[in-house]
């Protein structure tokens, strides 16, 4: 991973306990950041933050259901008062679904909304304004490639994910002279502890979506962070509103 300095920056990541999420906080604490994570599961959460101070980051964790508008306050609250100011956001949190449309469960469709759309709407609202009494930050949204292309029987994931772009491209205008900048990335199949898990019980499926990405093979979760971390960098200091493909040529194909 390119070598960045964080140093006196703070990082908020939602949906930090694993995955991506884990691998953008281990990013920039290991580029001098100190960092809160923002998760539902409490023993995932406080496992990840003890691994990072074990490699001498500073992380805070706070639980928090992205589903929650005063949990997601509280994440943004708790990272200010206890860290001193916000700098960057991940917003990282997500779930899917895999039914055919007249089998998909309304249920279904309202949690994923939730957390994958809503959840993002929710942070940024509460984000924007901590970065703008910091001095301006850089805001990172983990859309999907199925934020830019469609799938079957994912009708509410790849919903919401196109719904990311959506909000990262209008509240990266709104906020475009203000200090703040707003981008996503559209992660390819990635080898995240989720997605080895789903491998196990459907590999034939797993198979096929690697196959279409002309490399062949899953992304690492370091290699999706290191674009989160490049475009919260001064290198990316002109760059917003973009969906940026990390996706082994998947959407080019």
């Amino acid at each position: 991973m390119i070598r960045f300095d964080f140093s006196g920056r703070v990082a908020l990541v939602i949906g930090g306990s694993s995955g991506i999420g884990l691998a953008s906080a281990r990013g920039f604490t290991r580029a001098g950041a100190c960092v809160a994570i923002a998760a539902r599961g409490e023993n995932a959460g406080r496992e990840a933050c003890t691994a990072l101070r074990a490699e001498g980051g500073r992380a805070l964790f706070v639980p928090t259901d992205v589903r929650d508008e005063a949990a997601v306050s509280r994440a943004v609250e708790e990272t200010v008062k206890h860290l001193g100011r916000l700098d960057f956001a991940v917003n990282c949190a997500g779930g899917g679904d895999m039914a055919p449309l007249d089998a998909t469960d309304q249920g279904v469709w309202d949690d994923v909304m939730a957390v994958n759309a809503r959840g993002v709407w929710l942070a940024m609202r509460h984000e924007i304004p901590a970065m703008i009494a910091s001095g301006g930050g850089s805001i990172v949204n983990i859309s999907s490639i199925f934020g830019m292309a469609g799938r079957p029987a994912q009708h509410a994931y790849v919903a919401s994910k196109h719904a990311v772009i959506g909000m990262t491209r209008s509240v990266a205008l709104e906020y475009a002279t203000r200090g703040i900048r707003v981008n996503a990335i559209c992660a390819g199949v990635t080898a995240t502890p989720s997605m080895r898990q789903f491998e196990t019980f459907a590999p034939e499926i797993v198979q096929n979506l690697v196959a279409q990405h002309p490399m062949s093979r899953m992304a690492t979760a370091e290699e999706i962070a290191g674009a989160v971390l490049w475009l919260c960098s001064d290198s990316a200091g002109y760059v917003t509103g973009a969906p940026l493909p990390v996706d082994g040529g998947f959407l080019a194909a």
